[in-house]
């Protein structure tokens, strides 16, 4: 796991600041300097600031973490499919999960998505452990877990809720009225978490906190609806999102039902859709025919709500969008797709089963096969290999007149289970012998074709990042660090460069504050230009680290712009390692 470095810098720099400093904890600040906060709520940061502060700053300190909410959302997956299917069913369900290759990639990340997925499975535990036991009290863990899963990543944390209030309203335990009250409780107890943490930093004066990272007017609740709100979904740059569509040549407007079959996305989750989709028909079937006890039911109308209202926002959503973000599909695609294997298992003595498992196997052959046709001269074998299997499986169950045989129809079972995952573990085995670092995980290979996905996977690679380095992030160099060290311990920031990935490469290698102007992607209008002179002024800021790339390559603010043509115009500098660095204690003659 440490091969991955700090995972993501920006994320572990701001665990480091936290770590340093209360206020800086409490807020998410991305500097010790606390000036500017992550572009998301603290909750995640809460937890790698206390493991630094715990063992001290390491790869290790950020990224362990990750990996035991990874453990611990599969057990969790495995624990509630438990409570109302097979020890069998449960087991496919966390196999699934695991299989997936995108959740592989984001539990060996610092991103905030491994503690969302956590939270979502506690919070499903949760909810149908209260049905089982007719708790009310379980209800309300559930609501208080997702309220603060608010506090991971905002309202994305809560499209799991309408899905949970129609499976309880239709099926939960008590008459309809005692239902109703029952919500409208857990909807009070969901709120409060979420509300006391937006209230304390509403009501604290901006210039006793850090700037809200992602927002044009220092408030968490314009990042709320906006950035992290409607500007996600629906893509309106006034909202402040970047738009897909704004990487021409790269991305392009993919959205629309098909957009998870796409290179962008495929290769992180489509494997396994046409299995849970047929987990769906049969969860469907049982509701209409009315053959399932009321707690079956429940959880029926649960996961396909949950599956269904996270296939739509990510299939048509129109904002800023990550191929990672499919990890979002991963546990309720794992339980639909445990429920189809189950079923299809325990009736493979009935013709028509067999014929269903044999349809499946080739679908999934076929997504398979168009996925790898992206990856030109990735193991070769791999492919034929997976089509040897799914046809042979294919062929033993679609053509087999005779009465029925349990072992060759058991090992014919085997072998479509086999090329199912046999392609997404060899993706997963790529990305953990991969060394990774930067903003947005991806997994598998890298494609052989321009898309969104070859470029996060480029830019990924420790060994390849150079070419990539103007818009995520310079290389530290170390001359120029060891003046950072260097400055007095009093100095607020040592120095201050355009990007929080910069800044968070050069404030985790020194130990030293460094503000990132214009924040994550220079489109903040942090520090304020009159401010920023007030810095300087009053020798709050020591250096400047120049990276002109990212200006060119992001869409900075005015106001960024602004504060790099001030410092270019009245301060000194000098190159060191190819690298602009201005002193701004020293003005220009």
């Amino acid at each position: 796991m440490a091969n991955n470095g700090w995972g993501n810098p920006y994320y572990a720099a701001a665990a480091q600041s936290g770590a340093s400093d209360l206020e800086s904890y409490f807020f998410g600040s991305a500097d010790a300097g606390k000036g500017l906060t992550v572009d998301k709520p603290p909750l995640h940061l809460w937890i790698l600031g206390l493991s630094v502060k715990l063992f001290g700053l390491s790869y290790l300190s950020v990224l362990v973490p990750q990996a035991l909410m990874g453990m611990a959302t599969v057990l969790l997956v495995h624990r509630t499919v438990a409570i109302y299917g097979t020890v069998r069913q449960a087991f496919l369900a966390g196999l699934f999960l695991i299989l997936t290759p995108v959740t592989t990639i984001i539990f060996r990340f610092n991103n905030p998505d491994a503690l969302l997925l956590l939270l979502w499975a506690l919070a499903a535990f949760f909810f149908v452990k209260s049905v089982h036991k007719q708790s009310a009290a379980h209800l309300y863990f559930a609501a208080f877990v997702l309220g603060m899963a608010f506090l991971c990543k905002q309202f994305q944390s809560w499209i799991i809720v309408p899905a949970i209030a129609t499976a309880f309203l239709l099926f939960g335990f008590g008459h309809l009225l005692p239902r109703i009250g029952r919500l409208a409780s857990a909807a009070v107890v969901m709120v409060l978490p979420p509300g006391i943490w937006i209230m304390i930093t509403e009501l604290t004066p901006a210039t006793h906190r850090p700037w809200v990272g992602g927002s044009v007017g220092n408030s968490f609740l314009e990042l709320t609806f906006g950035y992290n709100g409607l500007g996600r979904l629906t893509g309106q740059t006034g909202l402040g999102a970047a738009n897909p569509k704004d990487f021409e040549g790269v991305v392009g407007y993919d959205a629309g039902i098909l957009r998870l079959l796409t290179i962008n996305y495929a290769p992180e989750v489509a494997w396994f859709l046409p299995v849970a989709f047929v987990g769906a028909i049969g969860l469907i079937a049982g509701l209409y025919r009315r053959r399932q006890a009321r707690a079956q039911a429940l959880v029926a109308v649960f996961v396909l709500g949950w599956f269904a209202a996270t296939f739509g926002v990510l299939s048509f959503m129109t904002g800023d969008i990550h191929p990672y973000y499919t990890c979002m599909l991963a546990i309720p695609m794992a339980i639909l797709s445990s429920h189809a294997v189950e079923t299809l298992w325990v009736n493979r003595a009935k013709a028509w089963h067999r014929r269903g498992v044999a349809l499946v196997t080739l679908v999934s052959l076929l997504i398979t096969s168009g996925i790898l046709t992206w990856f030109e001269g990735w193991l070769p074998w791999a492919g034929f290999t997976a089509k040897t299997l799914a046809l042979g499986a294919s062929a033993i169950l679609g053509l087999w007149l005779g009465s029925y045989r349990p072992r060759p129809i058991a090992a014919a079972y085997v072998l479509a289970g086999s090329s199912l995952v046999l392609v997404p573990f060899l993706f997963i085995l790529e990305s953990i012998s991969t060394p990774q670092q930067g903003s947005f995980p991806i997994s598998g290979p890298v494609p052989a074709y321009e898309s969104w996905h070859r470029r996060d996977a480029e830019q990924l690679r420790l060994n390849e990042q150079a070419k990539y380095s103007q818009a995520r992030g310079e290389p530290v160099v170390r001359e120029i660090a060891l003046r950072l060290e260097s400055t007095p311990l009093e100095t607020r920031w040592a120095a201050a460069t355009t990007g929080s990935q910069n800044a968070a490469l050069y404030q985790l290698a020194t130990g030293r504050p460094v503000m990132s102007i214009g924040g994550f992607s220079t489109s903040d209008i942090f520090p304020l230009i009159g401010d920023f002179k007030e810095f300087v002024q009053d020798h709050e800021i020591t250096y400047y680290i120049h990276q002109p790339g990212i200006l060119e390559w992001a869409n900075a603010s005015e106001n960024t712009r602004e504060v790099v043509s001030w410092i270019e115009s009245n301060f000194e500098y000098e190159e060191i390692g190819g690298v602009r660095v201005y002193d701004m204690r020293r003005l220009s003659p």
